[in-house]
């Protein structure tokens, strides 16, 4: 199930939202019904029901003019709308509480709404009541921004245009453009109000270039151009794109290799050296900027920062350095096998390791997996759940380990066994995936026994199909005893 915070985020940056004019008519009407009867909290909590069912997004901004033309008394209607708050159990009720005490409350408010939009799901309606009922509202937007996460920092630090306080403009270009999301919702909109140009010349807040600028310039600069074309404006609708990525090569050209910065440098000179024709410059000089980037990442010292990393296979970077050894063409399969006989549920290691295992180690792949993830728990039997969140992280190995095993046809059967009797539809899938790939599918009795179980238990309709077929290729008479 999609979260709704998820959806939220989705439909205003992505498809707008159609207000429900009557909806809105229609909540209007019972509030001013229920604060204009006695106190009562069966009124009340019947007015939370209302709430709950309704779709928070298509009503919450048309709601001031109703309540305008019955003149719903503002104090009474405070009180109702922050018990809601206080005491609501259901997300839409929240939502639309926030926005309706946004409209009739005050400065009283503040700490209410700073700490209910500090969760995720109800930052953007929290963040609209500040705007609405506080008069400075920028220090507890600023308070929002920095405590949220994923859609929540999002909706909050789009609140902030227009800021001109030093400190809140020195956060957006080192972190605050960073959202758990993707960049690229943010990275433009930090470039164009966080000054970057001006910020990287040491003109910007605080006044010098120090490594969480450069870090950040790097995250900007890339997340724009990851945005070409995506769901945010992009490198192009940057006025200052080719100024910025001058200053920043000179800058970076000067400065340590950080592995930090590697992805971001890459994805800079690959853009650059590609030739965009956007950038208001001549194609000659995009060129030979992006020749500048390739300069920097030629240097020696990425590898060995790349070797420092992968040293310690519990390194917090390990997954950084892995990508950039992959993009260096190194490939540290040993370093891999160290990393997974210690964390085996790193199914991003996974996937490495069995693109970089030769014919001659794949056996080796195999059998780790086997011996590290534990197969008999993961063979629970068949759900819809997908191996995504806290709780499945071996489901999600088991699954990467699968995957693999699609590039290393008739081996693994026990691991295979394991998948098509794991409870992650994800798992499943790439098991029979694998026994596609197998030559011949000539299988033991045990195995078809298994097959034919796992087809009459399995609640996905795509992965029963493909178990469908895996068994209607079998000749009976091949199936080996």
């Amino acid at each position: 199930m999609v979260h709704s915070v998820v959806l939220d985020g989705v439909r205003i940056h992505h498809f707008g939202v159609n207000a429900d004019t009557e909806q809105a008519d229609a909540l209007a009407e019972i509030i001013s019904r229920t604060v204009e009867g006695p106190p009562d909290i069966a009124a009340a909590q019947r007015f939370h029901d209302a709430l709950a069912d309704t779709d928070a997004l298509t009503v919450v901004d048309d709601l001031l003019e109703p309540l305008a033309a019955r003149k719903v008394p503002r104090r009474r209607a405070r009180t109702l709308f922050r018990w809601v708050l206080e005491n609501g159990t259901h997300r839409n009720a929240i939502k639309i509480a926030l926005g309706l005490l946004g409209l009739c409350g005050d400065e009283r408010e503040r700490e209410l709404f700073v700490l209910l939009g500090t969760l995720d799901e109800f930052t953007l309606y929290a963040a609209v009541a500040l705007w609405r009922s506080v008069p400075d509202p920028e220090p507890d937007l600023f308070r929002l921004a920095r405590r949220a996460t994923g859609w929540g920092r999002i909706h909050a630090v789009k609140r902030l245009e227009g800021t001109t306080d030093p400190t809140i403009l020195a956060w957006l270009l080192r972190e605050g453009f960073r959202s758990g999301i993707m960049d690229e919702y943010l990275a433009h909109f930090a470039a164009v109000n966080g000054r970057l140009l001006d910020a990287l010349a040491g003109g910007g807040a605080p006044g010098e270039v120090d490594d969480a600028l450069l870090d950040g310039a790097g995250g900007i600069l890339s997340a724009m151009i990851l945005s070409e074309g995506g769901p945010a404006e992009g490198l192009a609708d940057y006025p200052d794109a080719f100024a910025a990525l001058e200053r920043y090569a000179e800058l970076i050209s000067d400065a340590p290799a950080v592995l930090g910065r590697f992805s971001d440098l890459v994805v800079i000179r690959n853009h650059l050296l590609g030739g965009p024709d956007r950038l208001g410059v001549p194609a000659g000089e995009v060129v030979e900027l992006g020749r500048r980037f390739e300069r920097v990442l030629e240097r020696p010292e990425w590898k060995a920062q790349v070797h420092a990393h992968l040293d310690d296979p519990e390194d917090k970077d390990f997954h950084v350095a892995l990508a950039a050894a992959d993009r260096l063409g190194m490939r540290p399969f040993d370093a891999v096998l160290r990393r997974l006989s210690t964390v085996p549920q790193d199914f991003l290691s996974w996937y490495r390791a069995f693109r970089w295992a030769g014919p001659e180690r794949v056996n080796e792949l195999v059998e780790l997996a086997g011996a590290v993830l534990p197969v008999d728990e993961l063979s629970t039997g068949p759900s819809e759940v997908s191996s995504v969140g806290p709780g499945y992280e071996n489901d999600l190995a088991l699954e990467s380990v699968l995957r693999g095993l699609v590039h290393a046809p008739g081996s693994g059967w026990p691991l295979i066994r394991a998948g098509l009797r794991n409870r992650c539809i994800g798992a499943r899938s790439a098991a029979v995936a694998a026994l596609e790939a197998w030559p011949d599918v000539s299988l033991s009795a045990e195995a078809v026994s298994v097959l034919r179980l796992a087809e009459s238990e399995e609640p996905h309709t795509g992965t029963r199909e493909g178990l469908s077929m895996l068994l209607a290729r079998m000749d009976p008479a091949a199936v080996k005893d």
